[in-house]
């Protein structure tokens, strides 16, 4: 997963709806909300970053879990090439 312009601004309508909500429910913490949501809209591609690294690190985790014998490398047979050369 990238983060290309069409996911950015998918997210970005998203965290707009969020604000708009909590905005329209927290009369008292309007002030709060108008200085946060420019920081929120500036920080919005590394917090997304970040979660998707995690997301990525716990995919292979359950690989390695799942499946251990496919990360080793196959032994070559020694004592058919031993037999070979003599």
């Amino acid at each position: 997963m990238k983060c290309d312009i069409k996911m950015m601004l998918k997210a970005g309508v998203g965290l707009a709806a969020v604000v708009a909500v909590a905005y329209a429910t927290f009369p008292a913490a309007r002030e709060l909300i108008t200085a946060l949501a420019p920081a929120l809209f500036f920080l919005i591609c590394p917090v997304m970053m970040f979660f998707m690294m995690k997301g990525m690190q716990s995919c292979h985790k359950e690989q390695d879990v799942r499946n251990p014998e496919a990360r080793r490398a196959p032994q070559p047979d020694t004592k058919n090439i031993l037999d070979e050369r003599h």
